[in-house]
């Protein structure tokens, strides 16, 4: 199990390393966006999905 963990990480890490170099900025400007913008974004995106799917049920 360790190992998946270890592989998981660094294919993250090698994903961001090539979306930096890709976008031209460093891997810390990719990994605060993700962590500060990106992330926060689909949390409070999906926490809206769960009050319109719970309203649209008690409707029925």
């Amino acid at each position: 199990m360790m190992k998946l963990g270890i592989l998981v990480y660094a294919a993250c890490v090698d994903f961001m390393i090539r979306s930096a170099n890709l976008l031209g900025v460093t891997y810390r400007d990719t990994n605060a966006f993700l962590f500060f913008v990106l992330w926060p974004a689909v949390t409070v995106g999906l926490a809206i999905l769960v009050v319109v799917q719970r309203r649209a049920l008690r409707r029925r």
